[in-house]
């Protein structure tokens, strides 16, 4: 069984842009790195799992998206940490662009891009967590039977109300160093 800690991107690794169109605009946290070390050093695959519907509304290009993933692996590959996968959906039911505008099972909270990135029955899933900054994160780490983490950057305190209204069982850490270093 695999402990893994999938990532959602913007607001958790770096900051949220809405439809961040250029990957050099991207700001990634300062905490990151060393938080992405802990966790490794801990024993846990680590995959990023974002949506990026940016694509379907056309907002930016499939090949923006590719630059976006690549910026991300490059940055923390040269910090000397390996992400183990990087997935994201660029599907959205009310896009405007043909080739991504549908109902698709990758766009968070289904378990798709979980299911890219490993089979669910290969996930040690009490040791393993879906870390976000927003509902949409929780509700993926429910129905992928893991533990959930709110992270507070990002929109993760204006999710916080809708989560607890909700009444789901999750986590919350100011960001994720801390997740990282509470974690066993």
């Amino acid at each position: 069984m695999i402990k893994c800690v999938f990532l959602d991107r913007d607001g958790t690794l770096c900051e949220e842009m809405e439809y961040l169109d250029d990957y050099r605009k991207m700001v990634i946290f300062e905490f990151a790195v060393e938080a992405l070390k802990i966790i490794k050093e801990k024993g846990y695959k680590i995959f990023v799992l974002t949506n990026q519907s940016g694509v379907a509304r056309g907002k930016f290009s499939i090949e923006e998206a590719e630059r976006q993933k690549q910026h991300v692996l490059n940055f923390f590959l040269k910090e000397g940490v390996e992400i183990d996968g990087y997935f994201y959906c660029p599907h959205h039911k009310n896009g405007v662009v043909a080739e991504f505008s549908f109902e698709c099972d990758c766009r968070k909270p289904k378990t798709g891009l979980i299911r890219q990135a490993v089979s669910l029955e290969a996930i040690d899933k009490k040791n393993s967590y879906m870390v976000g900054d927003k509902l949409i994160d929780i509700e993926l780490a429910q129905n992928a039977g893991i533990n959930g983490v709110l992270v507070l950057t990002g929109y993760g305190r204006e999710e916080l109300v809708k989560i607890k209204e909700k009444k789901a069982p999750f986590l919350v850490c100011d960001n994720l160093f801390e997740f990282a270093k509470r974690l066993a």
